[in-house]
């Protein structure tokens, strides 16, 4: 027969392990979400207090437009764009998760800063770089586009925490200002860049503001 205290023991080991457990899985988690993606490759051409200025090679990319407030239109986005990588596809094909998202106002006004308003937004998702546009599957969804985005150069301003528009339009803001101060000429609207999953707390995510420009 057990002592008593062997069966406490016991338990509350058990009871140890699963505290353990409980704290470890969730940070196994997060550092695969931070380690384990690809992202575009490219070469830092200056670095500023203000952005830095990278050369992007070309790259392929899956898009879709949606109309909506700035958080709020990432969800039917997301779903198209997920659906489209999981399977949803001439072939069946299912293809890994890039990073960045990248979310472009498709409203000038909207870009510069005008609010949580209605406005139409394009999102994409970013093939894997050993995939040429001839490798990608047609979507099934005629909402979803598949298409190669030429190089380019970008001024980005990298910053960390939540995903809200209040600290997206700050930083954004401040990237307009140091390009246009540096003589730069700006091409199209800034983008939105996410790099984590939505269950990496804010302050471990990362985040950009890009916007391309006239190479120097």
């Amino acid at each position: 027969m057990l002592h008593p205290y062997s069966v406490n023991a016991g338990l509350e080991m058990q009871r140890k392990h699963l505290i353990i457990a409980a704290v470890l899985v969730p940070t196994v988690m997060v550092a695969l979400a931070l380690l384990s993606i690809d992202e575009p490759d490219f070469k830092v051409v200056d670095k500023t207090d203000g952005y830095e200025l990278r050369r992007y090679q070309s790259i392929v990319v899956a898009e879709t437009k949606v109309r909506g407030g700035f958080e709020e239109a990432s969800v039917p986005a997301f779903k198209r764009l997920v659906d489209y990588i999981q399977g949803d596809n001439f072939g069946g094909r299912k293809m890994p998760m890039m990073a960045p998202v990248h979310q472009q106002s498709l409203t000038e006004t909207t870009a510069r800063g005008a609010g949580d308003q209605q406005a139409d937004w394009l999102f994409q998702f970013v093939m894997p770089k050993e995939y040429q546009l001839s490798m990608v599957p047609k979507p099934r969804d005629d909402e979803v586009v598949v298409h190669q985005v030429p190089a380019r150069t970008l001024a980005v301003r990298r910053y960390r925490g939540n995903w809200s528009e209040q600290r997206y339009r700050d930083n954004e803001g401040a990237l307009v200002a140091a390009v246009e101060a540096a003589g730069l000429e700006p091409i199209g609207a800034p983008i939105f860049a996410r790099y984590n999953a939505p269950f990496v707390p804010g302050f471990m995510r990362r985040n950009e503001v890009l916007l391309e420009v006239q190479q120097p």
